[in-house]
C-alpha cells in the first residue's frame, strides 16, 4: 500500500489445509497471529519453541545496504526472487518496480504500512515485495518449517502456495487490510517447504517481511501444530457457515 491512512484492526485466525491426519499425509499447515505487535511477537515465541534448537537460522535483512534493490537475493534462509514484477505506472514505483525486490528502511522506503518487525533495537530493514505481481522463496533444504512476519499485507485476491496449496490472503486476513498492519506466519511441511510462492494479483499492492526463521519442528511440536490446524479449518467453516 502506497503511503496514506493508518487504520488498526484486529484479526485473529489460524487456517489449514489438511489432506489427512498422519504426519506423513499431511498437507502444509499455515498459522496466523492475531494483528498487532504483541499478537505476533508471542506467536513467534510460540513457533520458536516447537523448533529444533540446533536447527534454527534466522535472516532479519540488516546485513544488506539498505535501500539495495534487485531481482534475487540469496539470504541465510533461501533466495527470494521477484518472479513477476508490478507497480502501479502511477504510483510509488515509478520507475523502479521492475528492478525487483528490496531491502528498505524507514529512511529508504516509499512506502507507508511496511516497517522492521519486531521493534527492537538493531532491527531497521526488511525485505519488500516492492509491489510484485509473483514474489517466490526458494527455502533452504533440510527444514520443514518457517515463520515470519509480514506487514501491511495486501487482500486484493492475493495468495500464498506451498506444496501446491494455496492459502488465500483474502480468506487469511480480510477482504480489507489498512496501512500499518503486522502479523506472524508461520508454515510447516512434513514434505519439506521447497518454494513459497506469494501472488499479489494487484500491480500496486505489496508488503514486508522481516525476521524470517526456518527449522525442523520434530514431535510433539509437529502434533502440536497440526491441532492447531485443524482447530483453525474449523474456524475458518465457522466463518463462512456465518
Amino acid at each position: 500500500m502506497i503511503k496514506g491512512k493508518f487504520t488498526a484492526r484486529t484479526l485473529g485466525v489460524a487456517l489449514s489445509m489438511m489432506g489427512a491426519v498422519t504426519v506423513a499425509e499431511a498437507a502444509p499447515i499455515l498459522s496466523i497471529s492475531g494483528e498487532g505487535a504483541a499478537a505476533s511477537e508471542a506467536a513467534e515465541a510460540q513457533f520458536l519453541s516447537y523448533l529444533q534448537g540446533d536447527s534454527i537460522i534466522q535472516e532479519g535483512f540488516e546485513g544488506f545496504a539498505d535501500g539495495v534493490q534487485q531481482n534475487s537475493f540469496n539470504t541465510a534462509v533461501g533466495v527470494f526472487t521477484q518472479t513477476v514484477a508490478g507497480g502501479d505506472p502511477t504510483g510509488a514505483c515509478v520507475p523502479t518496480c521492475a528492478d525487483g525486490l528490496a531491502v528498505l528502511s524507514d529512511n529508504t522506503s516509499p512506502f507507508t504500512g511496511r516497517f522492521p518487525a519486531p521493534d527492537e533495537a538493531g532491527n531497521n530493514q526488511w525485505l519488500d515485495s516492492f509491489d510484485s505481481e509473483v514474489m517466490t522463496l526458494s527455502v533452504a533444504a533440510g527444514v520443514n518449517a518457517i515463520g515470519f512476519y509480514m506487514t501491511d499485507p495486501n487482500d486484493r485476491d492475493g495468495r500464498l502456495s506451498v506444496g501446491g496449496v494455496d492459502f488465500s490472503f483474502a480468506d487469511i486476513f480480510g477482504q480489507s487490510n489498512d496501512d500499518a498492519e503486522v502479523y506472524f506466519i508461520s508454515l510447516f511441511d512434513a514434505a519439506g517447504l521447497g518454494d513459497i510462492v506469494f501472488y499479489a494479483n494487484s500491480v500496486d499492492d505489496g508488503f514486508g517481511i522481516d525476521s524470517v526463521t526456518i527449522g525442523t519442528v520434530p514431535e510433539p511440536g509437529t502434533l502440536a501444530l497440526m491441532g492447531l490446524g485443524l482447530i483453525g479449518l474449523g474456524i475458518s467453516r465457522r466463518k463462512k457457515a456465518a
